[in-house]
């Protein structure tokens, strides 16, 4: 499979070779194997191996009919591998890797709907340091942090709100910006906030998706969304955390601490309250970004 990406030149051409060439040697099952690269002028193409489904992004947003082939079980095991691939990026690798552009486009899936996250060229190898300050923000709209888009400063903080956009998009079935959809309804992390927080989430999901979701395990993902945009990065769970929330190892709360054996599962009545209180507390404090 080929990939175009951006353009570089002097310093940044340099970086591209260096990091394509350092995460060409990565080997994991839900990390697309880059078998090699061409960099020819201004030119650059990426060649990686052979997926038969094609993208995440065609199954979402194509013309599948009434009824998704993408069922809830093929959507959370999407979601869980790709969480599993970006993890291994972060928390894997010495030094880790922040991938800078996760968006549906970029998740190739095999005959076995496994997911395999793609396109390394924009990706960003960390050294010493946890974060790198550029003044060219790189991504695509609708999926960047708003505060690495307004000051440059980049983590792993910044795949981590890309993904939760990612894990909307599954839910909803919906892009991550449309302009043909009414004015409240555009960005879609704007409309899904709201939604939960007229306490509508029955409303986020994928009408196609057949059967639906069961209330339990849609609030559960839900959760997991709110806490990848929160708008304080630093309040984001990393993504081992994601993992082992979307496998239902950890539910997905900062303020909780009690063991599985203690712990009490709220009703489905109180995660969709709490889901409220959480995406109102996210409106008080929404970022300028759009």
């Amino acid at each position: 499979m080929f990939q175009r990406t951006a353009s570089f030149r002097g310093q940044a051409e340099q970086e591209f070779k260096v990091e394509v060439e350092a995460i060409g040697r990565v080997r994991h099952k839900h990390l697309a194997g880059l078998i090699g690269y061409c960099a020819e002028g201004p030119k650059r193409m990426l060649v990686y191996e052979f997926v038969e489904n094609g993208n995440l992004e065609q199954w979402l947003h194509g013309d599948v009919g009434p009824v998704s082939p993408l069922t809830w079980e093929i959507r959370l095991k999407i979601a869980i591998g790709t969480a599993k691939g970006i993890a291994y990026l972060h928390e894997g690798l010495e030094p880790k890797v922040v991938h800078r552009d996760i968006k549906s486009s970029n998740i190739l899936l095999d005959k076995k709907w496994n997911p395999k996250v793609s396109d390394f060229g924009m990706a960003k190898v960390l050294g010493s340091g946890s974060s790198y300050v550029t003044t060219r923000v790189m991504g695509t709209f609708g999926y960047v942090a708003p505060e690495y888009a307004s000051t440059g400063m980049l983590n792993e903080s910044s795949d981590i709100y890309s993904f939760g956009v990612l894990l909307m998009e599954l839910i909803s079935g919906r892009s991550p910006v449309d302009y043909n959809r009414p004015a409240g309804e555009v960005n879609l992390v704007e409309w899904f906030r709201g939604m939960v927080g007229s306490r509508r989430v029955e409303d986020l999901a994928d009408p196609r998706i057949v059967p639906a979701p069961a209330p339990r395990v849609l609030n559960r993902v839900l959760l997991v969304c709110l806490r990848c945009i929160d708008s304080d990065a630093h309040k984001r769970p990393k993504m081992g955390q994601i993992v082992h929330m979307l496998e239902g190892d950890e539910f997905p709360f900062r303020t909780e601490h009690r063991s599985p054996r203690a712990a009490h599962r709220p009703s489905t009545n109180a995660r969709t309250s709490l889901l409220a209180e959480k995406a109102g507390a996210d409106d008080a404090d929404k970022s300028t970004w759009r």
